[in-house]
Parts: C-alpha cells; structure tokens; sequence
C-alpha cells in the first residue's frame, strides 16, 4: 500500500512538473508573439512614410517631368505592395500559435532564397554606395522545411541592420555554405560594430546599443529575426568587435549531406 501511496505521489510530481513546463512554453510563446506582433506592427511605418513622402511630394507639384512621375508611382505602388505582404504576415501570425506556424513550414529548395536574398542586396547595397559581397554555394537539391516570407523577412532585416551601421565605402558579405549536416548563412559587415556588454542583449525587443541611441528600432528587428529563427528551429548568434564590424550567423540543420 505505500509502494502505491508513493507511485501516485510520483505520478503526482511528474503531472504538476510537466503542467509546470506547459505553462512556461505557453508564456514563453505568448511573449514572443506579442513580441512579433508589435515588430511588424513597428515595421509597418516604413512604407507607410514612403508613400506618406511620394504623395505629399507629388501633390506639391515637385515631379514635372512624366519620368520623374512614373518613379515615384512606381515607389509607392512597390511600397504598397510590400505593406499589403506584411499585413498578411501579421495577420497569419495573430491566427497561428508557434507549434501551427511549425506545421505551416514547406519542405522546399533552400539555395533559390538565398540566392534572390543575395541579388536584392547587391542591388540596394548600390543604392547606399555599400560593396556587397555574395557567395552562395549550396547545392539546388538541398531542401529544409521553411516557410518563405518569414525567412526573407529575418534576412531583410539583418540586411537593413548592416546597412545601417555601415557608412558609404564599408563592404558587407553574404555568404552560405553547407557542411556537416548544416547550412551556415552569414552576414559580416565592416560598420561600427557592437560593444561587448551589448551583444548579450542584441536580441531583445526594443534593446539599442550604446552607440546608437538615437537610432530607431534596431532592436526590434533584430528581435523579430531571432523569433523567425526560433520558429524553424534553427540558431542565430553575433560575432563583433567595436569599430571592426559584426557578423550574424544563422544555423540551419540540413540533415545529411
């Protein structure tokens, strides 16, 4: 009888532990959608001044000529186009919890993402006057579960982030490669790098560098990355030095060779 006494006690323990562990994956998911939400949500301003900017600007009559007008249609209808792809992404992500997201994840060729990444940002590294690096060498056959618009969404945003602590001349470098069961994706920039004593804290919502205070929502960005990575199961983690530049690493688990 008190070998029964205990087993249910044991039974008992191991219940509450594991309710115990529900309850803290639930907050952990709670917070961290919250955290998403409010990103995006952030994020969404960007476009909103760019078409905020072109149409005050056109209303004012400061485009004469027809090309001049049919680049700033073009802007806003590009801009609007991506607010509507982020208004859906905050939709969807409101709908779904983490462990649904996860379903929702598509087996699919990796390289083709990486590769329209990396082109995008030569492109927009020209615009800046950045020198942007690309190496891309996984294989076409390679498949990992994603899901699209999330991922060009992380890697947007670490983009954006070393475009912005760089200045005209700095270089920055994608790279991916595959090797022992993982892809390694790599952003290193030769900007202004991140104080030690910052690097823990990166990640975090709202969380700006020392050097950067009157920077705007460097954290936010870099909080949603980490949320879009933690979804897929993969790693992120920065590599920097003040004033040398930062790398930002992300791991993806591929499987065998």
């Amino acid at each position: 009888d008190m070998e029964h006494n205990a087993r249910r006690n044991n039974e008992i323990i191991r219940l509450s532990e594991n309710l115990e562990k529900m309850r803290l994956a639930l907050k952990d998911d709670t917070e961290r959608r919250a955290k998403l939400i409010m990103g995006i949500s952030h994020d969404l301003r960007t476009p909103v001044a760019v078409i905020k900017g072109y149409t005050e600007a056109m209303a004012d009559g400061m485009y004469s000529g027809p090309g001049e007008m049919e680049k700033a249609l073009g802007t806003i209808a590009a801009k609007s186009e991506q607010l509507e792809t982020m208004i859906n992404t905050l939709i969807s992500f409101v709908k779904l919890n983490q462990a649904e997201w996860q379903h929702q994840l598509k087996r699919q060729p990796l390289a083709p993402l990486i590769e329209d990444f990396a082109r995008d940002a030569v492109t927009t590294g020209g615009l800046y006057k950045r020198t942007v690096e690309t190496d891309v060498s996984i294989p076409d056959s390679l498949e990992v579960p994603y899901d699209t618009q999330l991922v060009q969404r992380a890697l947007g945003n670490l983009f954006s982030n070393a475009l912005r602590y760089t200045s005209e001349g700095d270089t920055i470098s994608i790279s991916a490669r595959q090797d022992a069961g993982a892809v390694t994706i790599d952003i290193r920039d030769t900007g202004v790098g991140i104080d030690q004593k910052d690097i823990a804290q990166i990640f975090d919502m709202f969380y700006r560098g020392t050097s950067s205070r009157r920077e705007v929502g460097m954290g936010v960005g870099l909080s949603v990355v980490k949320t879009i990575v933690d979804i897929h199961g993969w790693d992120i983690h920065v590599q920097s030095q003040k004033g040398m530049g930062s790398t930002f690493t992300i791991t993806i688990p591929s499987g065998k060779h």
